[in-house]
C-alpha cells in the first residue's frame, strides 16, 4: 500500500482535507469498553495517518471504498501494482490488499467527498437512476488505468487526460478534485457543461476532461491519454459478482426521494392530502399498539416493535418531515397527517384504508391497474402506492436509528426498500392473506403466517444497513440468529444492547450507524453475535419467596437487590472475522446471570405492549385473580406453595427498584419458556388491567406449557 501511495502527490488542499477527515474520526465503546464501533483509540488508520505515505494510502483506499465494494477496491490496488511494474514476487496477496482496504474504509464518509462526487454528476442532471446499468462499476483494470493517468499528472509526466464513460468518470473527477485540486471539466453527451472547477475554464485547458456518454457511444479507439470507463454490465456473471461490482452513489437526505424516484415522487406529492391521511392514520395505529390501548383491531401486539417515541403518534409525524425535508415542503401534507392522527383507532383504520385505495386508484402502473404483468412493471419505480409504502417503511426504520449526524443515504439502499415494498404489494395482490390496511402499515395479525416485522436483531439490521453502505442486503435465512452488529464498506451498524441492557423497549429498539468498523484493540471484525450458552452455570438457583396470593393491589415496596455488577464478554469465534458477545451479571450473594444481548432485545420488544390499560376511571380496584408477589429469589419453585392457580394459570408479580435486577428477572423467566410467552413487561399499566390482560392470554400461554398444561405467568 505504501508503495502505491508513493506514486502520486496530494495538493496542499488535498492534504488539508484529509487531515480534517482524520481528525473527525470518532469511536464509540461498548459496555466495558471491550469493543469499539467506528474508529477506536487504537485504530490502525490513525497510526497510518502519522506519515505522508500512510496518509496517501488511507486517502486512496478510503475514496475508492466510498463508491466501490471492498472486494473491487482490493482488485484495483492489485492492478495499480501491475501498472507500475513492481516485481511480481513482492506483490501482496488479494487478502492483504483486502485487509488494507477494510482498515481504511469509512475515513472520508463524513467529509465533503460525497458532495463533491454529487457535484460531478450535476446533482442528478445526468441520469444516474439506480435501476439502470450505469450504477455498475467498471472493471478493476479500467479504474486502475484512469487512476494511474491521474497519478502521472501529479508527478508532472502527463499534462492532461480525457475520460469517456458515465458514473465511473464522476468518481475519477471527484477523486482528482478532492485530493489533487486539478482543473476538472465535465460535460454531457450534448456538450453541455455539468461541472467546471473554474468558471472560465474551457475543455481545452482542463487537466481532466470528461464526457459522459452512453454505452453505445463508447468507441474502441483509445489514445494514450484517453481512458474508456464502461460500466460493468457485461461482466456480471453471478450474484456475488453483482454485489462486488455495485457502484455506490450517496446523496444528501434532503431531496433524495426526488433524486431517486423522479416523476413518480412528483405525482405522489400532488396527492398530498391522501398521502398525509395514509401516514397520519398509520401513526395513530402505531400509537395504539405502542401505548397498549385496549383496541388495536386484529393486529398482533407481540409482533409490533415500534416503541421509540419518534416511531408512533406525534413522533412519527415529526419523523416524516424531519427525515425527508422535501415532504415538509409539500403543501397540506402535515395538516393532513395531524388531522388523521387526532382520531380514534377505528377512524384511523378507515383513513388508512381509504387513502391506500385512493392511491391505488390514482396510479396507472401494471400492479395498481390490474393489467396482467408476468414480470416486472414496465417502468421501474412508477407505482405511487409502492412509493408511499416505501416512505412509511423508511420513516419507521429511521425513527429508531441514530445516524451519527449527517450520514448521506445510498441511492441503492432506497431502491432496495422500494423493490421490497413493491414485491410485498404484488404478492398481496396475488395472495391477499392480510387486509389492505395490514399490508399498507406493515403489521401482522394474530393469525398471520408471514414473518413481517417479527422483532429480532437480524431483521432490524438487515433493513437499515443498505441505506448507508449500499449493500445488497441478505435474505432472512442467510442471517445468523443473534447478530447484533455488522460492519462493511466503512459503515458500522450496531444495536443499543451492546452499550448496555435495559427493560425499556424504546431503548432496545435503537440502531446506531457510524462510519468505521468493529474493533477490539487493533483487530477488526465484520460481525458481532450472541454468545451461545451450553449450560447456564454457575447460575442462579435461589427459589422464589412469595407473599400470599391475594386480589388486593399489593402495597409492598419494590425489592431492593443491592449492588450488582455487569461485565461484557467478547470472544473470537472460529471464523476470525466474527466476535461472540455476552453479559455476565454478578448479583449479591454470589449469584451469576448470563444475558445474550440479541435474544434479550428480541424478548423485550416482543413482550412489551402485551398489557393493556384504560388509564382512566374504567380501571378496576382489584386484581382479576389472586396474584403472588415476589419478595425474594429468582427461580419458580417446584412446589406450588404460595401460588394460586386459576384455570391452570398462576400469576407472579415482580417489582425491583433497580432496572438491572428487572432485566435479570425477565431474562431468566423468558429463557425458561418457549418464546417468552409467559412473561409480560409492565410499564405504566395499572395492575388490575395487567392481570386481566394476562388472563385473556391464558389459552395462548398454556398452549406452549412444558408442565402438563399448568403454567406460571410473570408480570415484571
Amino acid at each position: 500500500g505504501l508503495a502505491l501511495a508513493s506514486q502520486f502527490r496530494m495538493s496542499d488542499g488535498g492534504r488539508k482535507r484529509m487531515d480534517q477527515a482524520m481528525q473527525s474520526l470518532r469511536g464509540v465503546p461498548s459496555l466495558g469498553r471491550v469493543l469499539w464501533f467506528g474508529f477506536g483509540v487504537q485504530s490502525f488508520v490513525k497510526m497510518m495517518g502519522e506519515t505522508q505515505l500512510g496518509l496517501n494510502t488511507v486517502a486512496l483506499c478510503s475514496c475508492l471504498t466510498e463508491v466501490h465494494s471492498e472486494e473491487l477496491t482490493a482488485r484495483v490496488l492489485a492492478e495499480l501494482w501491475k501498472l507500475d511494474d513492481y516485481p511480481e514476487e513482492y506483490e501482496p496477496s488479494h487478502s492483504q490488499f483486502l485487509a488494507l482496504v477494510k482498515a481504511c474504509s469509512g475515513v472520508v464518509t463524513f467529509s465533503a467527498f460525497n458532495s463533491n462526487l454529487d457535484s460531478m454528476t450535476g446533482h442528478g442532471r445526468w441520469s444516474f437512476r439506480p435501476d439502470s446499468d450505469c450504477l455498475k462499476a467498471s472493471d478493476a483494470i479500467d479504474i486502475a488505468s484512469a487512476l494511474y493517468g491521474l497519478f502521472q499528472i501529479t508527478r508532472g509526466k502527463v499534462e492532461r487526460i480525457t475520460l469517456l464513460g458515465r458514473n465511473e468518470c464522476a468518481f475519477i473527477a471527484a477523486f482528482a478534485s478532492w485530493l489533487f485540486d486539478l482543473k476538472i471539466y465535465v460535460e454531457d453527451d450534448a456538450g453541455s457543461v455539468i461541472f467546471a472547477s473554474q468558471e472560465t475554464l474551457c475543455k481545452a485547458d482542463a487537466q481532466v476532461a470528461i464526457t459522459y456518454t452512453t454505452k453505445e457511444q463508447l468507441t474502441a479507439l483509445q489514445q494514450s491519454t484517453t481512458y474508456l470507463l464502461p460500466d460493468g454490465t457485461d461482466l456480471i456473471s453471478s450474484d456475488s459478482y453483482l454485489s462486488e461490482s455495485r457502484w455506490i452513489l450517496r446523496v444528501p437526505w434532503d431531496g433524495c426521494l426526488l433524486r431517486t424516484f423522479g416523476s413518480t415522487f412528483r405525482k405522489l406529492s400532488g396527492y398530498a392530502y391522501t398521502l398525509g391521511s395514509f401516514l397520519g392514520g398509520t401513526a395513530r395505529i402505531y400509537a395504539a399498539l405502542a401505548r397498549g390501548e385496549p383496541n388495536v383491531g386484529y393486529f398482533s401486539r407481540e409482533r409490533f416493535m415500534g416503541f421509540s417515541q419518534l416511531s408512533y403518534g406525534q413522533g412519527f409525524v415529526y419523523s416524516v418531515t424531519s427525515t425527508f425535508k422535501e415532504l415538509e415542503r409539500v403543501t397540506s401534507l402535515e395538516s393532513a397527517m395531524e388531522r388523521a392522527l387526532d382520531s380514534t383507532f377505528d377512524s384511523a383504520y378507515r383513513e388508512v384504508e381509504q387513502a391506500a385505495q385512493g392511491l391505488r386508484n390514482s396510479c396507472h402502473c401494471n400492479s395498481c391497474s390490474g393489467r396482467p404483468s408476468p414480470g416486472e412493471d414496465s417502468t421501474w419505480g412508477d407505482c405511487l402506492f409502492a412509493l408511499a409504502l416505501t416512505i412509511r417503511k423508511l420513516v419507521t426504520d429511521l425513527s429508531c436509528t441514530d445516524r451519527d449526524g449527517v450520514l448521506p443515504v445510498a441511492v441503492h439502499g432506497l431502491e432496495q426498500h422500494y423493490g421490497k415494498n413493491h414485491d410485498s404489494y404484488k404478492i398481496w395482490i396475488s395472495t391477499p392473506e392480510r387486509t389492505l390496511v395490514g399490508m399498507a402499515v406493515g403489521l401482522a395479525s394474530e393469525t398471520d403466517s408471514t414473518n413481517i416485522d417479527v422483532p429480532n436483531s437480524e431483521s432490524i439490521l438487515r433493513d437499515v444497513r443498505p441505506l448507508f453502505d449500499g449493500s445488497q442486503g441478505e435474505q432472512p435465512n442467510d442471517m445468523f440468529v443473534g447478530i447484533v452488529a455488522k460492519a462493511s464498506s466503512g459503515i458500522c451498524c450496531y444495536h443499543e444492547c451492546l452499550r448496555g441492557v435495559s427493560s425499556v423497549a424504546g431503548a432496545m429498539r435503537t440502531i446506531h450507524v457510524i462510519p468505521g468498523h468493529i474493533e477490539r484493540g487493533m483487530a477488526q471484525y465484520d460481525v458481532v453475535k450472541d454468545q451461545a450458552f451450553d449450560v447456564r452455570t454457575p447460575s442462579i438457583t435461589e427459589s422464589l419467596t412469595l407473599a400470599k396470593a391475594e386480589t388486593a393491589i399489593p402495597k409492598h415496596e419494590p425489592v431492593r437487590l443491592g449492588k450488582s455488577e455487569i461485565k461484557a464478554l467478547a470472544t473470537e469465534s472460529s471464523d476470525y472475522r466474527h466476535l461472540l458477545f455476552a453479559y455476565k451479571v454478578l448479583l449479591p450473594n454470589g449469584f451469576i446471570a448470563q444475558i445474550q444481548p440479541g435474544l434479550f432485545s428480541r424478548n423485550v420488544l416482543a413482550r412489551t405492549g402485551m398489557l393493556t390499560c384504560y388509564r382512566s376511571t374504567k380501571c378496576k380496584q382489584k386484581l382479576a385473580i389472586p396474584c403472588s408477589t415476589v419478595k425474594k429469589g429468582w427461580m419458580v419453585p417446584c412446589s406450588t406453595r404460595g401460588l394460586y392457580y386459576n384455570s391452570n394459570l398462576a400469576l407472579c408479580l415482580w417489582s425491583y427498584s433497580e432496572d438491572i435486577a428487572r432485566c435479570v428477572a425477565f431474562d431468566l423467566q423468558s429463557n425458561e419458556r418457549l418464546e417468552a410467552r409467559n412473561t409480560f413487561l409492565r410499564r405504566d399499566e395499572c395492575l388490575p388491567c395487567c392481570t386481566e390482560s394476562v388472563l385473556r392470554n391464558t389459552a395462548h400461554i398454556l398452549e406452549y406449557s412444558r408442565h402438563l398444561k399448568q403454567e406460571v405467568a410473570h408480570i415484571i
